[in-house]
């Protein structure tokens, strides 16, 4: 089995999550598991709406939400060190996994007492069949791990031949790319073919959702639709929401365009925050080394709505020509304003629409670059997240910090105990028979503003010029044990790494509590 080294991938992001950990909530459905024997939860965390007829329809719904995963995920666990190991003896294997019960009630999984003492792993596999591997020790009944979704579980699909002509009142003579957008079940669209009158004539075919399946907005649910019409700025190369109309009803019919009516709304608002300081890039290069020099650094600043700062999450890059070109994950979000994270003086007013004034308005600033090692593209970069209240929602104005800490000193250790450098100059390296047990550690970067709550190690395969994802490891020390036994004989693999600052009570088995950045 062979490694890749130095080529990265390697992404610090501040203040979002993979999955999120959260508090005991109460369930509909009864309990299987007796909450005072130990147990961890594992679960979807909601992010919902205020429905038709409350006070704030449409508005975030700030109480959280939480239901048992369906279907029920495939469960194993494990003690991560062999009793022998850890009386002194030798094991060259990590102990096997061992199927476990899941509560389809209430997403309980019982463990043994004698887990409270060691650390241990637990392997769940969702419906996308990537095995996730915790390696933890979390306090007594703290262990609580989400999936978060944006919008309700529950979605009827999307009507045949459904979706939108909007004509709003004082539409300018001709539209830029406009594209829809829907809160609620969040998705964007582009309009296509693009308008050539006032009417914007959308057809929900073209709708991606940006978490969990796309589904049919009801209005009677909380559910809006937006469209919004966009420029390039030849100077800045700025994507800048130049108006919006938000649409009302957002219900959607088969076989029709359903005629809406809409105002349009020209107005733009500043976006104040700091410049981007070179610092930063070279901050980066030092911390990467040999994992690639960042000469031509790929940035954005990303200012938008978004569906929920309570529970934060990345949606990844989308197949959406608003975000050509970002290379890391982005949040669920509207985006009103893409432009250059570097060499730009000052962020250009943007429409910023009075329908989303009670969503979270937020900043994401990325660097990164990518290279080609073995025939794919690898990306290593860092990007943060900056919060503006509503209550000054033209104004970003906060100190943009990238506060989780670089990975550094990058090694795999083999189960007969040689040390491999994977940062060190070659792309590839060997690393011996593909058994016992490899250790992958790592050293975070050391300042006194920089915090490493959690980290996520992704291992790839690398085939036939393509990145396939074989497992995901969270840990919250920079050290991993694989089961080398996992790995396939004569196949290349490469590690990224994601270092995440934002939930401070993670050592405890808690990622509920967030801050930012």
């Amino acid at each position: 089995m062979r490694c890749v080294a130095g080529a990265g991938l390697l992404a610090l992001v501040g203040c979002n999550q993979i999955f999120g950990i959260a508090p005991t909530a109460p369930y509909d459905a009864s309990i299987d598991v007796p909450p005072d024997l130990p147990h961890v939860v594992l679960d979807r965390q909601i992010a919902k709406v205020f429905a038709a007829g409350t006070a704030k329809p449409g508005a975030p719904d700030p109480t959280p939400v939480f239901a048992p995963l369906v279907p029920p995920p495939r469960i194993r666990l494990a003690l991560l060190e062999d009793p022998a190991t850890i009386d002194g003896g030798t094991s060259l294997a990590l102990p096997a996994l061992a199927p476990a019960d899941y509560s389809s009630s209430d997403g309980f999984i019982s463990i043994p007492r004698d887990y409270l003492k060691r650390p241990w792993r637990l392997e769940y596999t969702l419906d996308d069949n990537i095995p996730h591997e915790v390696q933890w020790l979390p306090d007594d009944k703290q262990g609580h791990l989400s999936v978060p979704v944006f919008g309700r579980l529950e979605r009827d699909p999307v009507p045949a031949g459904s979706g939108y002509a909007i004509t709003p009142s004082g539409a300018p003579t001709s539209y830029g790319i406009p594209r829809v957008f829907t809160t609620g079940l969040w998705s964007e669209g582009i309009v296509n073919p693009r308008p050539t009158g006032a009417t914007i004539d959308y057809d929900f075919s073209n709708a991606t959702s940006l978490s969990g399946a796309t589904g049919r907005p009801d209005i009677a649910l909380g559910d809006q639709a937006l469209a919004v019409d966009y420029i390039v700025d030849g100077t800045t190369t700025c994507r800048i929401a130049t108006g919006a109309a938000p649409v009302v009803p957002a219900t959607i019919q088969a076989g029709m365009h359903s005629a809406m009516t809409a105002t349009w709304d020209a107005g733009r608002k500043d976006v104040k925050s700091d410049a981007i300081d070179v610092t930063f890039i070279t901050r980066l290069n030092a911390g990467l080394g040999k994992l690639g020099t960042f000469s031509s650094v790929t940035s954005f600043q990303l200012f938008g709505s978004a569906a929920s700062t309570d529970m934060p999450g990345l949606a990844g890059p989308r197949s959406s020509s608003l975000l050509a070109g970002v290379l890391l994950p982005v949040p669920v979000m509207i985006t009103l304003l893409v432009c250059p994270a570097t060499g730009l003086g000052s962020l250009p007013k943007t429409t910023q629409p009075a329908m989303l004034d009670d969503f979270p308005r937020v900043l994401n600033v990325q660097l990164a670059s990518s290279r080609s090692a073995l025939g794919v593209t690898v990306t290593s970069g860092m990007e943060t997240v900056v919060t503006a209240s509503a209550a000054t929602a033209a104004t970003v104005g906060l100190k943009i910090a990238f506060p989780a800490p670089i990975p550094k000193t990058i090694t795999l250790a083999t189960a007969a105990g040689t040390l491999i450098d994977l940062a060190g100059d070659s792309d590839q390296v060997a690393i011996g028979p593909a058994s016992g047990t490899f250790t992958l550690g790592f050293t975070p970067e050391v300042a006194a503003d920089l915090r490493g709550d959690y980290y996520d190690v992704a291992l790839h395969r690398i085939a036939g010029g393509a990145i396939t994802p074989a497992r995901i490891y969270t840990v919250t020390a920079p050290s991993v044990r694989i089961d080398g036994s996992l790995l396939v004989p004569g196949t290349d693999y490469v590690f990224e790494i994601r270092s995440y600052k934002g939930h401070p009570r993670a050592q405890h088995g808690d990622f509920t509590a967030g801050d930012y950045p």
